[in-house]
Formats: structure tokens, C-alpha cells, sequence
């Protein structure tokens, strides 16, 4: 990891200035909220949460950077007043803690404690080391350290023991043996990721927080009323389905569960069976395969048991067109006794048959129910590539009845398998591979030993689609307009297969088979179930692409019966694009194009295991909800949690016994029933349980005022019920990309499926890329890794803050700069530092100036007169239009946007302002600078909170948090912005004649044709003459031509209108008619680019006085001494020398 120089003496002040305002936020509950009893319609309501962590170690910093997109949210909304909720809760459900803690039990039983392997690398086990044997343990370890570490004994194997992942994150070797209890973990991790995000200064109401599993008994609960309700809701079924599984765990595989391939799901294929023909008669007719078929019945293979190639095949319908089989001459392939079952499951007594296959595929299938065995493929023997080549095998539904066995050497053995039909009228890797055995292209049918003439030539492509303004044989024509000249053309094959594809199922029709003249798309289906009804097809799934548990199983597809929610069942799929296309903001039109995209393929979703923490099916308590189905609408939780838990993680000191929170309760709070809950409000009737209720929900700054309202059971009741009714809907989820495939999408299920009231679905949803460091992948194993514990200690918070914002806000991967972090110390300790000096009485550097006025303004307007209102006016209106825009930055969630707002425009105009003042010979006034501190720190605050609370309550003399100061609301900033936005011109204007004038300096210096230069000496000073007012026929003229002008441009008339109106209306003559074209032509040719602004007659401000207020950026920019500046006619240089100039176009002399 790259590193970088880092200010310790800033460091340790920005740490010190953290350390303060989080005590102050703490004590002070700033970021506890809770609904009001009556909202004030003047004050909007904000919700954003983030996808709890998952705690199987500490947070690391793309936990933070995703984190961070809510933080910066809910700090804005804080910021403009709004009453702002950021939850934060921890996951522990689910296999990887269990999975952790079995291995470490299993290391510590196999090698001891600490785990020691002898020096040998034998794997036998060591004489055992018990805890209590403190003298062997390192008591220095400290929690919270990530570093690699080499352990004094460690195992050769390529995964690190999970002795040792314990000890890379900090955990002390005394305490590592207590996380063979997986419940140890779940209480040990939250506590360290709360500190980390407290170290952050996360804008969080901890008061929420919670743990999943039964480990918390009222999370538990509110997931069983959950799953009751889609249980009777009908969304919830029990049956056999396909499923991504681990045949290690022996259980089904989620998302969370997996260490790769998540958002993979079942990849359905049809698995065509080629019937091997007549194979005792083959075994002595083809010597070639004479081997392998006596082999095979040396096994006693019972006669008449047919044999079959299968060809796994996403396109059915073409099986119409084979006119061969292919292998991989080199692949490894197996036989395997196939069983056939009736629609019980039940094995049909003569069903029985043999499969050629991958071993990978039969793995699949005999978690299908294709073997005799759950999960255990019933090998006879192995078979090459090479042995199956030149049989013969029959076609189902191909115009050939029979075709040969021919190599493909570009088969993939890990997809599908391994055999393919071979249709080279449409697939462009068919027909390459066909040419080329055709041609004997680099003699491969003769390395092969393939007789063309026998068991290719009479078996030619086969017209059988026709396509819509393509004709037939699509995929030979392609192959010969991009000029494949074999099977190896990977790339190009590559992209015109996708077009040949998509363009036969969309507009291609069948010419052949039982469904000739139907539309590809119509009979897809129809032949899939044609071929599988007639036995000559079985389906067949697999992983569409390679999923490895965290058990470091490589997993399959499993038919197994379980329980499963039935997404994707199309009214439930209906009210799910409804919320997508009706009420939720998604920030990016892609990410709502992903999320329409996933509801088209999110389909059953097993729902339960048997390993793993987690919370019991209530209907069926032999199984547990899975991680992801318990992560849906937690959103609601967290809305009623502080009245539960009582301040704790798992509930251990919760305000109300367990019994009385129950269904209930739930419906009721929920407000999905209105039938009051009985068994709730008789524990409260009961004044001792009343007070210890009041006692334990009483938060001083928070509910305090509430609290001592409540008198009897129901309003408490009310209190808790209003609480969710005022926080829902979820205005805003803040995620990771890749959760819009599984979770963020069954959020959105979940909500519509529980709530029938569209007024409580999730209103936004926000996507992020994944961070990078220093422009490279986040890995542990190059070092390029942090922490978020580590990233805190090297740059502080609002440091590290600082480049989280700076990262990017896309949905590509985004980039956290160490160098950024590093520096935003400085810019952050010198922001408060300048903020002190400015408003320093002893120094100064400020002076009490009225307010401009509006007859101030006119005057300058007119004459230019009040040199000192142009700084004070163009400050203020870039002060108001930058705070506005950053405001509308951070609304969208583009935080990058509005920090260089933040901390790079407005400073920059800052700066500006003050040597504009010192070329006015002045100060800047007090009333402005305040204004600008002001604002710039509640800005400031979005990102880095804490020194905008040291600037605010410590060089401002804010009498509370700033939070509880916010910004003036949008429609004031707006009004400021506008009212001012006439001065912004000023900039513009005097940022496009420094261009000009760079050009004519770049002009001025360049050597003449003969070398020498027209300024030997360089240019020190310069003579600036504006045009005052422009010429009465230009005026005249030109406001002409914007009458002419519109959206579309000029008429085409206008030629002739221009010369009709120079003769009658301005009544010239001869050359004066030639000059006023001239001058309309320019206008015209202007307006082209410029637009509108060409047609002003008149600037709104005085040019000498502008540029004699910004000399100083002119002789910044030229390197000039000095500049004077005036009107045409009053300089030391003739008019007529200055007929270049015009309005709004200044010339300049140089010396």
C-alpha cells in the first residue's frame, strides 16, 4: 500500500477536536430522535438506512464508504432542519459465524491451543494446551489491531486457519478459544463495529441498534410475525425446487452464505438425449469405439438399457436442424445409471438408462433426482472425448435421423455437459467448427481420423429459421461478413453469436420440425416440452456460474424440498414494478433499469436451512429463516426498537416481557390492524410495570417532554405506534450495487407483501460502486487493505470522511485516495484556522460596512461610481449561488459535488472577494464574511461534522450544536440566489476577457517570421479601453435581429430582411449599408453559439469599473505590473485605434 506523509501535530489536534464533539453528541443524545407528537408542516421528515453489516469480524473501509452515503444523507437533512433518522443494526444470521466458529473447534481439537503443527508438517496432533495455561498466551495481544501476523506454528495449507483470521483482526489468543461458540461472536464483533462508527462520528440513534437471531428474543419475534404473515398472505410455499446448494453443509447456499458468485442463481438447460445406436452391434462394426462399448458392458449394463449422449442446449427448437454431435476430443467424461422417477419421486421400475456426461454435470443431476442417491452420482466408468468420437448417435426431431460424434475444441467442461448439438445453420460456433472439419483446416479431421466424405458432407446446414429481413442460415452468414476463419476466432464469434441469437428469437420463425411457422419465441417452450414429454429430453440445471460456499464448497443445484417465497409470481411482481416506477427514486435511471431487469428473473427463493443461527420457521421450527429472508423490512424494527430493547443490543434488558410483544402487538404498532393489543396493555395496567416503563424509555433532550405526558397504557401504545406511522416510508436505502439483485429487490417484495398501503413502500434507494484504494481493488492479500479501525487511526475522521466524499457517487467503482486523506488534515486545520483569523477582533482583518443598497446598486449599475459594492455584490451572489447549488448537490446524494462546492468553489470565491477588497483599497465587510462562515460551516457539516462543530460553537459562538442551527430553507436560498444572480454576470464577464486577453498576450510574445519579438523585454503593464455604451444604429440593429430570432435560429429570410431594414429604418446609403452588414453578419454567426446572450445592448453593470475592481486577477493571470483601464476616447491611445472594441469585448495595449 502506497504510503503517505501524513501531519502528526495537525493529526493530533483534529483527533483531540473529534474525540470532544463526540463525548458532546453523546452526552447530549444529538442524534437521538423521536416522533413528534404534532409535526410542524414546516419541518420535513427524513429516514435513510443502510444494509446492516454482516459480523463475522470488524468493518472494513468499503463498509464505511457505503455507510458513509447514508451518514452524509441524514447529516444534510439534519442540516436543513429536518427530522432526520439514521438506525444502524448488526447481522450475525446465518452460516458464516457458525461455519467459523465448527472450523476453529476442529483446528483447536486437531492442533491444540494455540494450534502447533510439527515442524514436519505432519498432521498429527500435538500434545493439547488448555486456556488456563496463561503462561503459553501472549497477554499483550490488544483488540482492534488488523495486521498480518505470522503465526510461531502454521499450517502450509492455502487457507489460513481460523485461528489466525481471529488473530489478523485483533483478538487476543486468550480470548480466541471462546469463539468456538458462535454465539460469542455475535455479541464480541457489534461492539467493536459500534465504537468504529462512533469513532467515525456517525449521526447514528444507537438507541436502535439491535442483532438478529434468536439471540435478541424481540428481533425474533418481530421475524416470526414476518413470516406468519406471508405464510398467510399465500407468499410463502413448501415444495421441491431447484436451488443453488452445498453439498458440504448439505444445505442450500444464499447469497451472504457464499465467499463467490453471489446474485448467481439455477441456470435452467434442456438436455437433449442423443440415443448411442445400436451400441453392442457399434462395439463390433467401429473399431474406434470398440474399447470403450466393451468396456462399458463389461459392466453388466442390462441389455436393452438404452445409452445416451446428453446435449445440454438453452435453444431447444433448434434440435430441428443437427447434423452432428460434438465433444472435446480431450475432455474427461463419465457413464453414469440415470433413474427415472414419476411425479411422487417415486423410481419407475424399467425407467432405468445411461448418461454420457461431464462428471461436474452428473454431480448436478444426482442432486436432481436423476440418481438412485441423493447427491451421489452412480458412476460405471470414465470416458474420453476421443472415445466417443465417430459414433453414431440418433438426432431427435433433426431432418438426419442419425449423426455422427464429432471434436470441438472449444467446448467449455464447465458448462453444461460437455456435449453439444452441433446446428451450424444458427450458431456461428457450430458452423466455424463445421468449416473447419470441412476444409481440414489445420488438418483437423485428420487428426481426428474424421472421414468427411462419410460422416460430414452428406450432412449439410439445414435451413430451419427464417428471420425477418435476414433470410435463413443467419449464422453462416455472419461468420463470412466478419470474416471468421476458424473455431478459434473466439472474439469474433463471440460478439456476432449474441446478434445471431437475439435476432432469431425475436424476429425468427421456424421453417422445420413439428412447430414449422411458428415464431421462435411462441415455440421455445412448446418444444422443450415436446421433446421431454416423447423421453428424448430431460431438464437439466446448474449454477450460471461458479459459487464457492464459505465452507469452500464448490455448489451445485439441488431439487430439494424446502420452503421458498414465491417471488416473482406475477400479481406479487406487478405491485413491485409499481413501487419501482411510481414512487421509488432510485438516483440513477440505471440502477432503476437493474432493478426492473431483476424482477424479470427473480423467481422462488428458498427461504429456510437447517444450519446456521438465525430464527426458527414458526410453522415449521425444524428449519431457520436464511439471511437474506430475515432482512427485509427490518426498516420497521428500527422505527420501534428503543421502546423494546432497553438500550441493549440483544433485548437481555428489554422493557416488556417477551409474551406481550406478539403478533399482536406487531399488527396493531405496524398499523395493520386497528384491534388494540390486549395482552400489551393489561402489563400496563399494572402502575408498578407503567413506571418502570416510563423510568426505562426516559431520554433526557430526547423524549423527555413526552415521556412525562404519558399517564396510562394507551398513549404509551400510541407513542409506539406513531413512531413507526411518522418514520415510514424508508425515504432513502444506501447500498452497494451488487445487493439490487438479491436483497434491495426482496426489500421491495417484502414491503408490498406486508403492507397492502402504498403510503409505507420505500420511497428511494440509492446504489454505489465498489472502493477502491489508490486506484487499485481493496485486498488483503497485496496489503492494499484497511480497516476502518486502521483508516481512523492513520487520518482521523473527517479526514477520512473528506476522501469517502471525494471517492466518486457512481455506480462505478469508486477511489479512496490515501494522499486526499492526507491532505484534508491540513485543508480541515487550516479552514479552522483561517475561520479564527478573519473573524478575529485584535486582528482586524474585517470592518463594519452597511449592507449594499438597492440605490447603491442602481448607481453602480449606471455609473460605476461605488468602486467598493462590486466586490460586496459579486461575493454575495456567488455566496448565495454556490450555497444553493451545494444544497441541491447534496439533495441528490452527489456528495462529490458538493464538496468541491463546499471546500474548493466557495473558498476559492472567498479568497477572491478579499483581494478584490484590497484592490478597492478596503476591507471586507463584517456582515458578508459572517455570512459566508455561517453558511460555509452548516455545508461544511455534511461531510466533516466535527470541525464544523469546533468552528461553529467555538469561533462563531453557536449557543448549541449546529445541528440544531440549520441552513435557511430552499425556497429562502433560492430567493437570495435569484435576487443576487444578475452579479454573477460580473464573473462571467470578467473570467471571458482574461481569456481574450491570454489569448492576445499568447499572440503578443510569439516570435515574428524573422525570430526577433515584438516586446524584447517582456510585457509588464498593459492599457485596458472598453466601449461605454454601444453605437445607436448597432443598438438598433441588433435588437432587430433578436426580434428575428427564435429557438429554431434565424429565418431564411433574414438576409433580406437585414438589408430592408438598414435601407428604410436606418436610412443608409453606399459603404454605411456594406458596414451594417458586415456588423449583422458577425451578430448572426455570434448567435449561433452564444445564443441569446448576443443580442445584449446593454450590461447591467459599468465594464471600467468591473475591470478596474479585478485589475489584480488581469495581472495575476497576465503577469502584468500594472493595467489602467479606460473608455474609448479617454486614453493615451487615438479612437480610431480602438475600433476593435466593442460591448462587452474589451482591447488591450501592452508595454
Amino acid at each position: 500500500m502506497n504510503s503517505v506523509k501524513v501531519n502528526e501535530t495537525l493529526l493530533a489536534e483534529l483527533r483531540a477536536i473529534e474525540h470532544k464533539w463526540q463525548c458532546y453528541w453523546y452526552a447530549q443524545h444529538t442524534f437521538s430522535t423521536e416522533a413528534p407528537d404534532e409535526p410542524q408542516t414546516s419541518r420535513g421528515k427524513f429516514y435513510v438506512t443502510f444494509p446492516y453489516p454482516y459480523m463475522n469480524g470488524r468493518i472494513h473501509l468499503g463498509h464505511l464508504f457505503s455507510a458513509s452515503r447514508s451518514e452524509f444523507a441524514v447529516g444534510f437533512h439534519m442540516m436543513v432542519g429536518d427530522y432526520a433518522l439514521f438506525p444502524f443494526g448488526f447481522h450475525v444470521t446465518g452460516m458464516p459465524i457458525s461455519g467459523a466458529a465448527k472450523k476453529l473447534a476442529a483446528e483447536i481439537e486437531l492442533y491444540g491451543i494455540p494450534p502447533r503443527i510439527l515442524a514436519d508438517d505432519s498432521l498429527d496432533r500435538p500434545e493439547k494446551e488448555t486456556v488456563s495455561d496463561k503462561s503459553t498466551l501472549d497477554k499483550a495481544d490488544t483488540v482492534g489491531q488488523f495486521r498480518a501476523r505470522k503465526s510461531k506454528v502454521k499450517s502450509k495449507a492455502s487457507q489460513k486457519l481460523q485461528w489466525e483470521i481471529l488473530a489478523d483482526l485483533g483478538v487476543s489468543r486468550v480470548e480466541i478459544p471462546k469463539f468456538v461458540d458462535p454465539y460469542y461472536w455475535v455479541h464480541y464483533f457489534p461492539r467493536l463495529c459500534m465504537a468504529d462508527m462512533q469513532r467515525f462520528g456517525a449521526r447514528v440513534d444507537w438507541r436502535r441498534s439491535m442483532i438478529t437471531t434468536d439471540a435478541n428474543p424481540y428481533y425474533d419475534a418481530f421475524i416470526q410475525w414476518q413470516f406468519r404473515r406471508l405464510y398467510k398472505g399465500g407468499y410463502i410455499a413448501f415444495g421441491k425446487r431447484n436451488c443453488i446448494w452445498s453439498p458440504a453443509d448439505g444445505q442450500a447456499c444464499m447469497d451472504h452464505d457464499r465467499i463467490a458468485g453471489e446474485g448467481v442463481q439455477p441456470q435452467e438447460y434442456v438436455a437433449v438425449k442423443l440415443e448411442v445406436l445400436n451400441p453392442r452391434e457399434q462395439e463390433i462394426t467401429n473399431p474406434r469405439n470398440k474399447d470403450f462399448l466393451g468396456t462399458l458392458w463389461e459392466h453388466q449394463i442390462p441389455d436393452g438399457m438404452p445409452v445416451y449422449l446428453l446435449a445440454a442446449t438453452l435453444r431447444p427448437e433448434t434440435a430441428v436442424g443437427q447434423t452432428n454431435c460434438w465433444v472435446h476430443p480431450e475432455g474427461e467424461y463419465g457413464a453414469y445409471y440415470m433413474v427415472t422417477r414419476d411425479a411422487a419421486g417415486t423410481i419407475e421400475r424399467d425407467g432405468g438408462w445411461v448418461a454420457i456426461c461431464s462428471a461436474r454435470s452428473a454431480e448436478n443431476m444426482a442432486h436432481q433426482g436423476y440418481s438412485e442417491k441423493f447427491g451421489v452420482p452412480d458412476k460405471i466408468m470414465t470416458v474420453s472425448g476421443r472415445d466417443l468420437l465417430t459414433m453414431l448417435v440418433k438426432a431427435p426431431l433433426s431432418g438426419y435421423s442419425t449423426v455422427y460424434v464429432l471434436p470441438l475444441e472449444t467446448i467449455s467442461m464447465d458448462k453444461g455437459t460437455g456435449i453439444v448439438m452441433s446446428v451450424p445453420s444458427d450458431s456461428p460456433d457450430d458452423y466455424a467448427c463445421y468449416s473447419d472439419i470441412l476444409l481440414n483446416n489445420d488438418g483437423i479431421a485428420t487428426k481426428y481420423g474424421i472421414d468427411v466424405d462419410v460422416m460430414l458432407k452428406p450432412f449439410e446446414p439445414l435451413p430451419i429459421i427464417e428471420i425477418a429481413g435476414e433470410g435463413t442460415m443467419y449464422a453462416a452468414r455472419l461468420c463470412r461478413e466478419a470474416g471468421v476463419r476458424s473455431q478459434h476466432d473466439r472474439k469474433l464469434l463471440l460478439e456476432i453469436k449474441e446478434r445471431c441469437y437475439t435476432k432469431g428469437f425475436y424476429d425468427g420463425k421456424m421453417l422445420l420440425g413439428p412447430y414449422a411457422g411458428e415464431m421462435i419465441k411462441t415455440c421455445k417452450p412448446l418444444c422443450r416440452q415436446h421433446l421431454c414429454d416423447r423421453g428424448e429430453a430431460i431438464i437439466y440445471a446448474e449454477p450460471e456460474a461458479e459459487v464457492i460456499s464459505r465452507s469452500n464448497c464448490k455448489c451445485v443445484v439441488a431439487a430439494v424440498d424446502q420452503w421458498y417465497l414465491m417471488y416473482g409470481e406475477p400479481a406479487w411482481r406487478a405491485q413491485v414494478e409499481k413501487n419501482i416506477n411510481e414512487y421509488l427514486r432510485t438516483y440513477h435511471d440505471e440502477v432503476k433499469h437493474q432493478f426492473l431487469r431483476v424482477t424479470e428473473t427473480l423467481h422462488e427463493w428458498a427461504a429456510s436451512r437447517t444450519f446456521g443461527l438465525g430464527t426458527k420457521l414458526p410453522f415449521d421450527p425444524q428449519f431457520i429463516i436464511e439471511s437474506l429472508s430475515d432482512s427485509t423490512i427490518y426498516n420497521a424494527y428500527y422505527t420501534i426498537a428503543q421502546f423494546l430493547q432497553g438500550d441493549t443490543l440483544d433485548g437481555s434488558r428489554g422493557v416488556f416481557p417477551i409474551n406481550v410483544i406478539n403478533d399482536a402487538f406487531f399488527d396493531y404498532v405496524f398499523c395493520l390492524s386497528e384491534e388494540e393489543p390486549q395482552e400489551f396493555l393489561e402489563f400496563l395496567a399494572d402502575p408498578a410495570n407503567m413506571a418502570m416503563a416510563r423510568k426505562r424509555l426516559y431520554v433526557y433532550h430526547v423524549n423527555n417532554a413526552q415521556i412525562a405526558r404519558i399517564t396510562e397504557p394507551r398513549q404509551l401504545l400510541e407513542m409506539i405506534r406513531r413512531s413507526f406511522r411518522f418514520w415510514y416510508p424508508v425515504d432513502l436505502r444506501c447500498s452497494g450495487k451488487d445487493l439490487i439483485p438479491n436483497h434491495l429487490t426482496m426489500m421491495l417484495y417484502n414491503h408490498t407483501a406486508i403492507w397492502e398501503d402504498e403510503a409505507f413502500w420505500p420511497r428511494g434507494m440509492r446504489a454505489n460502486g465498489h472502493l477502491l484504494i489508490n486506484d487499485q481493488k481493496m485486498s488483503k492479500s497485496t496489503g492494499n487493505f484497511l480497516t476502518a479501525a486502521e483508516a481512523l487511526d492513520r487520518f482521523g475522521a473527517d479526514a477520512v470522511r473528506f476522501a469517502l466524499a471525494d471517492a466518486g457517487d457512481g455506480l462505478d467503482d469508486a477511489n479512496f485516495k490515501m494522499e486526499t486523506a492526507a491532505n484534508a488534515i491540513t485543508k480541515l486545520m487550516n479552514l479552522l484556522t483561517t475561520t479564527k483569523d478573519i473573524l478575529s477582533e485584535e486582528k482586524g482583518r474585517i470592518i463594519d460596512r452597511a449592507p449594499y443598497t438597492q440605490s447603491e446598486v442602481v448607481e453602480y449599475d449606471h455609473t460605476g461610481t461605488t468602486g467598493v459594492i462590486v466586490a460586496d455584490c459579486v461575493f454575495d451572489a456567488f455566496v448565495n449561488d454556490s450555497v444553493l447549488r451545494a444544497y441541491e448537490a447534496f439533495e441528490r446524494c452527489a456528495f462529490r459535488d458538493g464538496l468541491i462546492l463546499t471546500f474548493t468553489e466557495l473558498p476559492r470565491t472567498y479568497n477572491q472577494y478579499l483581494r478584490a477588497c484590497e484592490a478597492a483599497g478596503t476591507k471586507p465587510a463584517r456582515y458578508l464574511v459572517e455570512k459566508y462562515a455561517k453558511l460555509h460551516t452548516k455545508l461544511v457539516a455534511v461531510i466533516c461534522p466535527h470541525i464544523a462543530e469546533e468552528i461553529h460553537q467555538h469561533v462563531l459562538r453557536g449557543k448549541e450544536s449546529i445541528f440544531r442551527s440549520p441552513l435557511p430553507s430552499y425556497e429562502q436560498l433560492q430567493e437570495a440566489a435569484i435576487s443576487t444572480s444578475r452579479y454573477l454576470r460580473i464573473s462571467e464577464y470578467v473570467d471571458a476577457v482574461i481569456t481574450r486577453f491570454r489569448m492576445r498576450y499568447n499572440d503578443s510574445t510569439k516570435p515574428r517570421k524573422d525570430g526577433s519579438l515584438a516586446y524584447p523585454n517582456g510585457i509588464t503593464a498593459g492599457r485596458v479601453y472598453v466601449v461605454s455604451s454601444m453605437i445607436e444604429w448597432q443598438r438598433e440593429l441588433t435588437t432587430f435581429l433578436a426580434g428575428l430570432y427564435t429557438d429554431e435560429g434565424f429565418p431564411k429570410t433574414v438576409n433580406a430582411q437585414v438589408t430592408e431594414f438598414i435601407k428604410t429604418s436606418l436610412g443608409f446609403t453606399g459603404k454605411e449599408i456594406q458596414k451594417a452588414m458586415k456588423y449583422a453578419a458577425n451578430i448572426v454567426t455570434l448567435a449561433k453559439t452564444q445564443g441569446p446572450e448576443t443580442f445584449i445592448t446593454r450590461y447591467p453593470f459599468s465594464e471600467k469599473a468591473i475591470l478596474g475592481s479585478y485589475s489584480f486577477a488581469i495581472c495575476s493571470s497576465l503577469g502584468l505590473k500594472s493595467l489602467d483601464v479606460y473608455n474609448v476616447g479617454e486614453g493615451p491611445d487615438p479612437e480610431t485605434s480602438c475600433s476593435a472594441a466593442s460591448l462587452g469585448k474589451p482591447i488591450i495595449f501592452f508595454e
